[in-house]
């Protein structure tokens, strides 16, 4: 018990509550309440001494928690770096003297007011959180990091961001029932900028603009991850002239994940959240989300990847050739994509099923499509007849294919340890009792053709062409291949006109057929 009251005792003597919430410990500086003066010079400044403030018997170094007092002016007259903690209440001049460096903050706890114009190094902060219904000056600046923390706000307004770099993170903590834009522009007018950091936002209300001015363009690309786990964010609170001016939040590496969000636009037909990444990237929409909407487009070359992520509201969603959405979802497409919006799959759009239990491939995937990739261990089940025009990638598991598929002019199935299946009317699935082989179609053929046979149990399998003087011209297939039926494309550019042999062998069963090359 002694202990406990000692230790008690020692902190009440290092740490002081001011009247303004904040705690003080010995070594802090705050101007001196009189007036205020130059930084170099020490009776501009107080320091805490563990107890009380005193005259400070030199300058801030600036790795201290420094305050400039609401009744103050301080001029930086010298070169000066911060890596505590500058708070500024009142004026600061001669602030192209500041330098943050990594690890300092610039903590901005007024109503409107200034921010320096300063260097702001690889690990600096600039820290809000004294706003209420101005937004300070000099806001438009390449900071390194940026947290809101205002819950005084009271007025929704904007950082006026425009042709800067934001080199880190952007944090959302709290913004009361108003909102911080990152930006605005007069009708007709743009702005274009860059963060290269995390958008973070738990708490408080977020969003690129809020301005209803016509014409306007807004671009932010985003080199970082979109996390949300409270709050609003959206990718437009402006209408824009009802569409005429537009919003694309570039999400060029990172991904977007949401819980207890709620997320909104209001330029429903011109705004969205663009995935252009040349890979994958993806969509984790968690819990105790309010999807009013959240509009998304998915470019060519990107892979994105939604998991049991359902999206929802009314939104628009658009799939370009040669993206690719996956899904995890037991109701496969039309779970992932349920919107009100526009939805767009470009016929030469790619999908992916890796869920792990058995899903189904919905009716909103469109009837044609270029790849398909069945990638979950247990069974998807196609659900409307579908043309694939390049590949159809088995990967694991089963892919039943029993309302009927078509593979187009260019299309081939790729055995990679799935299995292709049909099933009877009474649902059973169709393994032949006997190996057999179909003859090839079409035939004649030219330049390629189909190889149909059917495994009843696991077996290694070879598939090869040979001329009419026994030499073989091609391996079609070579490896371990599940029961089932099969399918591979023979494409045959390179041989000239004429009846050639292919040889299907499954274990110790062998069956060869003839076809015929007509160019």
């Amino acid at each position: 018990m002694r202990n406990i009251i000692t230790a008690v005792i020692v902190v009440c003597l290092v740490l002081f509550i001011t009247p303004n919430g904040y705690g003080q410990m010995a070594g802090d500086y705050q101007s001196n309440g009189t007036g205020g003066g130059s930084w170099n010079t020490a009776s501009t400044w107080q320091t805490y001494n563990g107890s009380a403030w005193v005259p400070a018997s030199a300058p801030p170094a600036g790795s201290e928690f420094i305050t400039v007092q609401g009744t103050d002016s301080v001029y930086v007259n010298a070169p000066t770096s911060i890596s505590g903690t500058l708070r500024n209440q009142s004026l600061l001049g001669g602030t192209n003297n500041l330098t943050f460096a990594n690890g300092g903050t610039y903590q901005h706890d007024q109503d409107a007011g200034s921010i320096p114009v300063a260097t702001w190094a690889t690990g600096s902060t600039l820290l809000l959180t004294g706003t209420v219904a101005t937004a300070p000056d000099n806001r438009n600046q390449s900071f390194y990091n940026v947290t809101f923390d205002t819950p005084g706000m009271l007025s929704n307004l904007n950082m006026a961001w425009d042709s800067i770099t934001i080199g880190g993170d952007v944090r959302v903590l709290n913004t009361a029932s108003a909102r911080w834009y990152m930006t605005s522009a007069t009708a007709g007018d743009s702005s274009i900028f860059t963060i290269m950091g995390d958008v973070i936002v738990t708490g408080g209300n977020f969003s690129t603009n809020g301005t209803g001015n016509a014409n306007t363009k807004f671009e932010v690309h985003h080199y970082g991850n979109v996390i949300a786990t409270g709050g609003n964010l959206s990718v437009s609170r402006g209408s824009q002239g009802s569409g005429t001016g537009s919003t694309r939040w570039y999400v060029h590496e990172g991904n977007l994940s949401m819980d207890n969000t709620t997320t909104q636009n209001s330029n429903p037909t011109n705004a969205w959240f663009v995935f252009d990444k040349a890979g994958s990237q993806s969509v984790n929409l968690g819990t105790g989300n309010t999807l009013t909407a959240l509009p998304i487009e998915v470019r060519s070359g990107t892979t994105l990847e939604m998991g049991n992520s359902e999206l929802r509201g009314s939104g628009i969603f658009n799939l370009n050739a040669d993206a690719t959405l996956g899904t995890s979802n037991e109701g496969g497409i039309d779970s992932t994509i349920s919107v009100t919006g526009t939805v767009t799959m470009d016929p030469a759009a790619n999908f992916t099923f890796n869920g792990s239990v058995q899903q189904v491939t919905g009716l909103s995937m469109p009837t044609t499509v270029a790849d398909i990739t069945i990638a979950n261990p247990t069974r998807v089940v196609l659900s409307q007849p579908t043309t694939i025009n390049d590949t159809l990638h088995l990967r694991a598991g089963v892919f039943d294919v029993g309302v009927g598929y078509t593979l187009g002019p260019n299309g081939v199935v790729s055995n990679e340890g799935g299995i292709l299946v049909s099933v009877e009317s009474d649902g059973e699935r169709l393994i032949p009792e006997t190996f057999y082989v179909e003859q090839n179609y079409p035939n004649p053929f030219n330049p390629s053709t189909i190889l149909q046979f059917g495994l009843p149990a696991r077996a290694y399998t070879t598939v090869e062409v040979f001329n009419l003087l026994g030499q073989r011209v091609a391996t079609v297939f070579d490896g371990l291949m599940d029961a089932g039926i099969h399918e591979l494309r023979f494409d045959a550019s390179g041989l000239v006109t004429g009846v050639y042999l292919y040889r299907v062998q499954a274990g110790s069963a062998v069956a060869v057929k003839r076809m015929l090359l007509l160019k």
